[in-house]
């Protein structure tokens, strides 16, 4: 857990272990308590979001200000994900990203949010 620099605890921490990461991008395995709704598949994305890495922002908290094309694509009979979270742009302390949320091979919700950085 050491590789998310966010303050949230269980049981509403979903990112699990950082598969790979580069300056636009990150691979996580997230896992939940409960099957989850779509509501916390998407928080487990802007979580996986704090796998990009970024020096320069490294450590400071983001808010979710908007969402975009969110679809969720089969229902869910896992707990256990992973989520690739892509950077889309960037503008001082503003990222747009885009993700994809998979159950095993299966593509199972996509979509976009914004984060603003305290």
């Amino acid at each position: 857990m050491d590789d998310f620099s966010i303050p949230h605890l269980p049981p509403v921490r979903f990112v699990k272990t950082l598969i790979k990461a580069d300056e636009t991008s990150a691979m996580v395995e997230v896992g939940f308590d409960e099957l989850p709704t779509l509501g916390m598949l998407i928080e487990a994305a802007a979580q996986s979001s704090s796998g990009i890495k970024d020096e320069e922002n490294n450590g400071r908290m983001g808010f979710v200000i908007t969402l975009k094309n969110i679809k969720l694509l089969q229902n869910v009979n896992s707990k256990e994900f992973v989520v690739h979270v892509e950077l889309v742009h960037k503008l001082d302390d503003f990222k747009s990203l885009s993700f994809e949320i998979y159950e095993k091979e299966t593509l199972v919700a996509t979509g976009a949010f914004s984060i603003v950085l305290q």
